[in-house]
C-alpha cells in the first residue's frame, strides 16, 4: 500500500476522535520519522506507526479507547489493502 493512502485512511478513523489536522501531523510526523513518507508501506511498518500513534492516543483518550481505536485503523488498513 502507498504511504500517503495509509495515512489517508489513517486520518479518516483518527479524525473524529482527535481532530482531522492533529490526525493528520501524528500520521505523517510518524512516518517521516521513520522514513515512510515516500513510496510504499508494509505491514511491519504500519506496526510501528500504529505502535507510536497508541502510545499518543494514550493521554488523549486513555489506554483502553485507544486501543479500540488503534484495532479500528488496523481493520480499515486491512479492508483497504484488500479493495482492488
Amino acid at each position: 500500500m502507498r504511504t500517503s493512502d495509509a495515512v489517508q485512511v489513517m486520518v479518516k478513523v483518527l479524525g473524529p476522535h482527535i481532530g482531522e489536522t492533529m490526525a493528520r501531523s501524528a500520521a505523517e510526523a510518524h512516518c517521516r520519522k521513520l522514513d515512510l513518507l515516500d513510496g510504499t508501506i508494509g505491514s511491519d511498518q504500519v506496526e510501528q506507526v500504529l505502535g507510536r500513534l497508541g502510545s499518543g492516543l494514550n493521554i488523549f483518550l486513555g489506554r483502553e479507547r485507544s486501543g479500540t481505536v488503534i484495532a479500528e485503523v488496523r481493520r480499515a488498513l486491512q479492508a483497504a489493502e484488500a479493495r482492488p
